[in-house]
């Protein structure tokens, strides 16, 4: 489980040099959501190799922590169009 948690780190390492807490803490709940179902989508698709399936699966752990530090970090997440 450590490598698991080792290589979920590694990716939201990634996640955050590229885009940046800015940009997250501006995505609502709807976005996160969009986001990990587009990855596991991929993780699905029908000529992906084991590989391949594992590593979208990864990005998809990654995503959800994402999603749980730009809540934890602004109490919430950014309201959505018709929360407003």
């Amino acid at each position: 489980m450590e490598k698991i948690f080792e290589e979920i780190k590694n990716e939201r390492e990634y996640q955050d040099e590229k885009w940046g807490t800015e940009f997250d803490d501006k995505n609502t709940l709807n976005d996160w959501v969009s986001y990990i179902v587009t990855y596991a989508g991929r993780a699905t698709e029908y000529d992906r190799t084991a590989e391949e399936q594992r590593k979208y699966m990864i990005k998809v752990a990654a995503l959800a922590v994402a999603a749980l530090e730009t809540f934890d970090r602004n109490n919430g997440f950014a309201p959505r169009h018709y929360d407003e």
